[in-house]
């Protein structure tokens, strides 16, 4: 049998390295910023792309709109979420009608809807309120806890009478000077801004107290007190507690108060000077007529 010859012809042979392309996109995809821009920034990019296209258009846009507001309120208006009842707590019957016309509230109402802070600040501006607090409490409940200021003194001035507290905040507005009740009266510029001081001179005067009318500020320096019977006793400027004690003082002593004296003026500090009324000049001059006659039969 004869022996087969061998194909001479070369046969082509598989080169296992990459092509120059091959081996340049290898490389290129071992590096992390184009493995990142493939898999990340080329997805972003085209998602963007593709929102921007459909959001570009006016009526896909109110749409979009509406329909989220939609799922807000129908989330907001559930049952659970509503306000139905406004509860006020330490307030008086006329402030809660105060309250009442004064808050922007129109119940019920979801909660999500209504701002307590500017509810809280509404009410703080409410003359009577010195503080306030707002909560919703459970069973759709809007609790206001109202915390009144406590009138100290009513003011009379140019504008009317005015109650105010112990910082001299105004409280109220009176019509009438009847209706002050017990409140201490005070009056004159300025007297507002030193109604603490004034309380204070009050506080002193209690040995008088049930002859005391009222303080006037002067020239918005000083305090005059007023008592019952036209009577007044001038404070100076400085001191003027003290001044008030030793009034008092001197009446105690001298029951100086008690007589025909209009005024006690302490304004020149430790020499106090008192004026009489009319009637009692007349008598006291009559009584110094009568002793110098009386020396002068003597001397004859």
């Amino acid at each position: 049998m004869r022996p087969v010859k061998a194909d001479r012809r070369a046969r082509p042979t598989h080169d296992p390295a990459p092509s120059k392309w091959d081996y340049r996109l290898q490389r290129l995809w071992l590096t992390p910023l184009f493995r990142a821009l493939v898999r990340i920034g080329v997805p972003s990019f085209c998602s963007v792309f593709l929102i921007t296209w459909y959001l570009n258009d006016d009526a896909r846009q109110t749409a979009l709109v509406d329909s989220w507001n939609e799922m807000v309120r129908a989330i907001q208006d559930r049952p659970e979420f509503m306000v139905s009842l406004m509860r006020i707590e330490g307030a008086s019957d006329q402030l809660r009608e105060d309250i009442q016309e004064a808050l922007p509230v129109d119940l019920p109402l979801s909660q999500f809807v209504l701002d307590l802070e500017a509810l809280r600040l509404k009410l703080e501006e409410l003359d009577p309120v010195e503080r306030a607090e707002v909560r919703i409490r459970s069973g759709g409940v809007l609790l206001l806890r109202i915390t009144e200021r406590e009138p100290a003194v009513a003011w009379v001035s140019d504008d009317g009478i005015m109650v105010l507290d112990a910082t001299g905040h105004h409280v109220a507005r009176l019509e009438d000077i009847t209706t002050i009740g017990a409140l201490p009266l005070i009056s004159g510029e300025g007297a507002d801004r030193h109604v603490q001081e004034a309380l204070r001179l009050i506080e002193a005067a209690g040995p008088v107290v049930d002859r005391l009318v009222g303080l006037t500020r002067v020239g918005d320096r000083r305090w005059d007190v007023n008592l019952t019977d036209g009577q007044r006793i001038l404070l100076p400027e400085e001191g003027p507690a003290a001044a008030l004690d030793r009034a008092l003082a001197l009446h105690a002593a001298k029951d100086v108060l008690s007589r025909d004296v209009l005024t006690v003026d302490l304004r020149l500090g430790d020499r106090p000077t008192l004026r009489l009324s009319q009637d009692a000049r007349k008598e006291l001059k009559r009584l110094q007529d009568l002793e110098r006659l009386s020396y002068s039969k003597e001397d004859e």
